[in-house]
């Protein structure tokens, strides 16, 4: 963590037994303990909030790809409807012209409805 090493350590508890004497270590060496736990859940906390962040910003960025890629197709139907022509009646539209006594055209094609003193 700090890239302490054992003698590091001996070096910092002898001068802490020299300084806080040998009644009072124990407690000393248990606060510090405590504290460090405390850092150490501190820290775990705060990589699992980042972690937890970063995942999110994942899933947006693949969502934008995928409204993006959506956006890029619509625009191609788009643009290729606009140069099919469309000549053709929807099922219903028929059967609404044949329930009222209307017939289309043999070719089959769509003439728009004319009225009776047209």
């Amino acid at each position: 963590m700090f890239d302490i090493g054992f003698w590091e350590l001996v070096v910092i508890a002898v001068v802490t037994l020299l300084v806080v004497g040998p009644d009072e270590f124990p407690a000393v060496v248990r606060k510090i303990s405590s504290w460090l736990n405390d850092v150490r859940r501190f820290v775990a906390t705060v990589k699992s909030d980042f972690d937890r962040e970063i995942n999110k910003a994942e899933e947006i960025k693949k969502r934008i790809a995928k409204e993006t890629e959506l956006a890029e197709l619509h625009k191609v139907i788009d643009e290729a409807q606009s140069t099919i022509p469309v000549n053709f009646r929807s099922k219903a539209d028929k059967q609404d012209k044949d329930k009222q006594g209307q017939q289309e055209p043999p070719d089959g094609s769509a003439e728009p409805d004319r009225k009776a003193g047209d």
